[in-house]
């Protein structure tokens, strides 16, 4: 089933200092990973460039991911975004699930037919965003990384694989 290995909640935000702020003060500390990638991201329409903010962090055995963006194409970002720039506020974009084979990966996502979003990677990890917003109400992200890239986003050593 496609849910399984679902281990990812995402959120975007104008603001991830004060979004994680926000979190940790009414859920408990999180131990946050900030990254801040410049990617090339394939599109249908081509290559486009984009520039971000994200952290990730496990709450028990779910992973949330916030995600600021910054400039160039975050086209499937901002529509999430609350109406006032001020509003820290995180709001729910996608859902993630892990996948250990990358052509298993793809034949799954070929099968789905979700029309692709986008697709990037950063170094030992790709991502692929299928947009689900017809059936889930939001976008669904596929994840292949090497064990080093899981381990740099803090897998939880007890967390099973499915």
């Amino acid at each position: 089933m496609f849910l399984e290995g679902h281990y990812q909640n995402a959120y975007v935000t104008h603001d991830l200092d004060r979004a994680m702020a926000m979190i940790d003060a009414r859920y408990g500390k999180i131990e946050w990973i900030v990254f801040e990638p410049d990617m090339v991201l394939k599109t249908d329409a081509g290559e486009k460039q984009s520039s971000l903010r994200a952290a990730v962090g496990w709450a028990g055995g779910l992973n949330l991911e916030l995600i600021q963006p910054v400039s160039g194409w975050n086209d499937t970002y901002l529509p999430f975004l609350p109406d006032d720039p001020g509003d820290p506020t995180p709001r729910f974009h996608h859902m993630a699930v892990r996948r250990e084979n990358e052509a298993e990966m793809r034949a799954e996502i070929a099968k789905l037919g979700f029309p692709l979003a986008f697709e990037g990677s950063v170094p030992g990890l790709l991502f692929i965003y299928l947009d689900a917003r017809d059936s889930l109400g939001h976008y669904l992200e596929y994840v292949w990384a090497s064990p080093e890239a899981w381990e740099m986003q803090g897998w939880p050593k007890d967390r099973p694989v499915w």
